[in-house]
């Protein structure tokens, strides 16, 4: 399978969002709480949420094969550090995952965090969510700690930080 990765612009907004509803419920559904999961939602992948992320430098990229949207991710130069290459998001549409799309997103942003001096990818990923802790940790990601975030309306969220480390060269 062949596909194109692009940087989505402000105005390509919709497609995020609309891979984003696509994806969650299946991810998320027995995970979260129907009303955390819309809340999530909401809060994180409206037009305006969506925008302030690209315009705190957030760079999504989105997965294209054949002309169609598949997948999306989204990454921070330095975070924290300025060997680290933080990935904020990355989803895969449900039809198109165990497809090796995932890995193609992952191979793309080491490409892309080596061409900008980083040498670690870095990502948070939900404690309960086993079936994406196996997929990093099989593409060289290990653990590096824990962190729980405050959401608002009393939802908190508990991630496992896990870092590759890329070199650069």
């Amino acid at each position: 399978m062949h596909i194109e990765f692009s940087q989505a612009a402000p105005g390509e907004w919709k497609i995020i969002q609309t891979i984003a509803h696509a994806t969650w419920p299946v991810t998320y559904g027995q995970l979260l709480s129907a009303g955390q999961l819309e809340y999530m939602l909401d809060l994180i992948y409206s037009e305006e949420s969506i925008k302030q992320q690209m315009e705190r430098q957030h760079q999504f990229s989105i997965g294209y094969h054949a002309g169609e949207p598949l997948g999306f991710a989204s990454v921070e130069k330095h975070y924290k550090s300025p060997a680290n290459f933080m990935i904020h998001k990355l989803y895969v549409l449900p039809s198109f995952q165990g497809k090796g799309v995932g890995k193609m997103f992952l191979d793309d942003l080491a490409m892309l965090a080596r061409q900008t001096a980083h040498d670690t990818l870095m990502l948070k990923v939900f404690v309960k969510n086993q079936n994406a802790i196996r997929f990093y940790q099989h593409q060289g990601f290990h653990f590096m700690g824990e962190e729980a975030s405050a959401l608002g309306k009393g939802y908190t969220v508990k991630d496992y930080v896990m870092i590759k480390n890329i070199g650069n060269g």
